[in-house]
């Protein structure tokens, strides 16, 4: 029988952490990345001011890609909620996800390109997203001119 890899946009990240949550409990790197994840998803879904049905969308399909074990899945509903309620400390996220992941590790990667993804789900970016992002970007060492390309600018 052979493999199904995931397909789309964020199928290289289901496929990589996938694996890492089967077990019902998390290990705190985990939790950590879950937590940052969804709780940035969450903040700039808001960014622009209206959270749209496909970013929603966005956040709970992730979940299932991830494969996330109950106790993940209420960790990563509950922190998109707590960024989307307004009013997140986005730079303390990220340096909370610093203090567990490396500015230029993988984790980064797909960090931001969640997030990437997310700002392009209901087909267009706007200002307030842009500069959301090029503000994350910038805290996670990703230099200007490389954001200002990732985003398109």
């Amino acid at each position: 029988m052979s493999e199904v890899r995931p397909s789309g946009p964020m199928g290289w990240i289901s496929q990589t952490l996938g694996g890492l949550f089967r077990t019902e409990a998390l290990d705190p790197r985990e939790e950590v990345f879950i937590s940052v994840l969804f709780s940035l998803l969450g903040s700039l879904a808001r960014a622009d001011g209206v959270v749209t049905a496909e970013e929603a969308a966005h956040g709970e399909e992730l979940i299932d890609r991830m494969g996330l074990p109950k106790i993940g899945r209420k960790l990563a509903v509950h922190s998109f909620e707590r960024g989307r309620a307004g009013g997140l400390d986005v730079e303390g996220e990220i340096a909370r996800f610093l203090t567990v992941y490396r500015a230029s590790s993988t984790h980064s990667e797909q960090l931001l390109d969640a997030l990437l993804t997310l700002a392009r789900s209901d087909g267009r970016m706007r200002i307030p997203e842009k500069s959301w992002l090029t503000r994350v970007g910038k805290s996670l060492g990703v230099d200007g001119s490389t954001m200002k390309e990732r985003i398109g600018l």
